[in-house]
C-alpha cells in the first residue's frame, strides 16, 4: 500500500474519534517503534517540507476519491493545519476495517459492513447470499432463492457452499429473469490478482446459470479493504471490475433514495 493510504488511514483514525484537529508529526506516527510516517510522505510526494508533504498528500487524495465519484471525507485547512470531518461515519468505517484487514475471522464482517456502504450508494435489489449465510443454509433453500433472482436450479451442487457469489446487486431495470446482475465479491485483505482472477471464476460460473441473460451480460466486481488506484494494475484488460474501500465513500453526485 502506497504511503499516502497510511497517511489516509492514521488521519480517519483520528478523526473518528475527534471530528477536528491539529495533527501533530507525534500523531502521524504508525507505531512507537516506526519513523513517523510524514519523513516517508515527503520521499513519496518529492518535497522538502512537513507542510508540502501533507498539502501534496492531501490533494492526491482529493483527486483519488474524486476519480472514484466519491467525496473525500475530511477537509484540511492550510493555514491552520486543522483537519475536519465531512463524513464521521465512512471515517469509522475506514478505522474499522482498517483493524481487520487481513484477520479471516472477520471476513463476514468486512462483507456485512460492505453490504452496508453500497446500499449508500445504489438502487435497485442488494442481497448479502456468501457463505455463512444467516438464512436458507441448505443448499436447496439457497438454489430455491437464488431462482427468485433469474437463477436455474443448478447453482449450488455437491460440496459447494455459496457458488462464488457474496452480494450481488440488481439493476434497477428489466425484470425477473431479464434483469442484469453486479457480482460484488468482498476480500478481506490487500489487492492480489490472482485472488481476484479466482473469485471471478468461480462466481462467472454460477452467473453462466442464469437462465433469463448470458454471463457477458453480468458485470463481476471484486472488492479488496485496501485502495484501488491505476499504477497498482495491470494495462491489459481485465475481466472484472476491482474496487477498494474508497469507491465506497459518500458519492460525489446525490443518489436516489435506495428500494433495497
Amino acid at each position: 500500500m502506497q504511503k499516502i493510504f497510511e497517511f489516509f488511514e492514521i488521519v480517519a483514525e483520528e478523526l473518528s474519534v475527534q471530528e477536528s484537529r491539529v495533527l501533530t508529526r507525534r500523531d502521524l506516527q504508525l507505531n512507537q517503534e516506526h519513523a513517523p510516517i510524514i519523513d516517508e510522505l515527503k520521499d513519496e510526494m518529492e518535497v522538502e517540507t512537513t507542510e508540502q508533504a501533507i498539502l501534496a498528500g492531501i490533494n492526491f487524495l482529493a483527486q483519488h476519491f474524486q476519480s472514484k465519484g466519491s467525496l473525500l471525507p475530511f477537509a484540511y485547512d492550510e493555514q491552520t493545519a486543522r483537519f475536519v470531518t465531512t463524513d464521521h461515519i465512512f471515517l469509522q468505517f475506514v478505522r474499522d476495517t482498517r483493524n481487520i484487514r487481513s484477520l479471516r475471522e472477520k471476513a463476514k464482517s468486512f462483507e456485512l459492513s460492505v453490504l452496508q456502504r453500497l446500499g449508500q450508494r445504489t438502487t435497485g435489489g442488494l442481497h448479502r447470499v456468501g457463505f455463512p449465510r444467516d438464512h436458507d443454509k441448505s443448499r436447496a433453500a439457497f438454489n430455491n432463492y437464488l431462482k427468485k433472482l433469474g437463477f436455474n436450479g443448478k447453482v449450488l451442487l455437491g460440496k459447494e457452499k455459496d457458488g462464488g457469489f457474496d452480494i450481488l446487486w440488481e439493476l434497477p431495470i428489466g425484470a425477473v429473469p431479464h434483469r442484469p446482475i453486479v457480482s460484488v465479491q468482498c476480500k478481506n485483505g490487500e489487492f492480489d490478482m490472482g485472488q481476484a482472477h479466482r473469485s471471478v471464476g468461480d462466481a462467472g460460473i454460477s452467473l453462466g446459470q442464469h437462465r433469463g441473460l448470458q454471463p457477458h451480460i453480468h458485470i463481476p466486481c471484486v472488492l479488496f479493504n485496501d485502495y484501488i488506484y491505476s499504477d497498482m494494475l495491470t494495462p491489459k484488460q481485465l475481466n472484472f471490475v476491482p474496487l477498494g474501500l474508497s469507491d465506497l465513500s459518500r458519492p460525489s453526485e446525490p443518489v436516489p433514495a435506495a428500494a433495497i
